[in-house]
């Protein structure tokens, strides 16, 4: 087993606000804790406040990719289960 000494340091990572990557993560997270607090939120609601964030600090493939979401069948059954009380 290594001794403390032995084992090397972790580079302290910079925790400012001009590092763009330190602020589209703190903002995210914020965006997400106040969709997270919506009585109607969902994995796929949280989906667009990401994207909608990500737009914001100009990451291109925001604008390209589409969302992820559920066919047309998969939506027919969850309404059908839900209308049934199958949840």
């Amino acid at each position: 087993m290594a001794s403390i000494s032995e084992v090397p340091a972790v580079p302290a990572i910079p925790d400012s606000p001009a590092d763009p990557l330190e602020s589209f993560y703190r903002d995210l997270l914020y965006e997400l804790g106040e969709f997270s607090r919506r009585p109607t939120a969902t994995a796929l609601g949280a989906a667009v406040v990401v994207k909608r964030v990500a737009k914001v600090y100009g990451i291109q493939a925001a604008d390209r990719l589409p969302l992820p979401r559920l066919s047309r069948a998969e939506r027919e059954d969850r309404q059908e289960q839900s209308w049934r009380g199958c949840e």
